[in-house]
């Protein structure tokens, strides 16, 4: 038995929603920003052996990067799977595609959540100051890896939901 295909939307509740998943995604993708230029900001940072220079910046930085991790599995993939299972009519391998992306996000979760266990308190940072480039680096390539699959997700999905919402809107 085929599953049913979710009801069709009033195309100005369309629009309405896809710009309110716009509008969440420029705020997260503006939090991202900001998270890069604090990593780069304390990757730059001269003698890691001067801890109350890095442990303010190392703090600011973790929660940070956990805000952008909850915003983007509490809220943003939510919506972005919502919003390909409303479009699942028009394409086939969206949602499958949104389901395999988000499988793939698991390590660098969880190696976000590692970091940020490891050097959220200046305590913690203090004790494990040594081995922070070397945990910097490493979280460095699996957020590489995060944003080109995260860019992945918003591209199939809600991009791709922009150039149907021009054509049916005539825009």
């Amino acid at each position: 038995m085929a599953t049913p295909h979710p009801p069709a939307l009033h195309p100005s509740a369309a629009l309405d929603r896809w710009r309110r998943i716009e509008a969440l995604l420029h705020a997260w993708l503006e939090q991202r920003r900001r998270l890069l230029v604090l990593l780069c900001s304390i990757q730059g940072l001269e003698g890691f052996q001067r801890p109350g220079s890095i442990q303010n910046q190392v703090r600011e930085f973790c929660q940070l990067l956990m805000d952008y991790i909850s915003a983007g599995h509490f809220e943003i993939y939510q919506e972005l799977v919502r919003e390909a299972r409303l479009g699942a009519a028009h394409r086939g391998g969206t949602i499958n595609l949104a389901s395999r992306i988000l499988h793939q996000l698991d390590p660098s979760t969880e190696e976000a959540l590692a970091f940020n266990e490891d050097f959220d308190t200046d305590d913690h940072c203090l004790s494990q100051l040594e081995v922070l480039p070397e945990r910097l680096t490493r979280l460095t390539e699996m957020l590489e890896e995060r944003f080109a699959l995260e860019d992945q997700l918003i591209l199939s999905v809600h991009s791709r939901d922009t150039a149907e919402r021009a054509r049916v809107l005539n825009f």
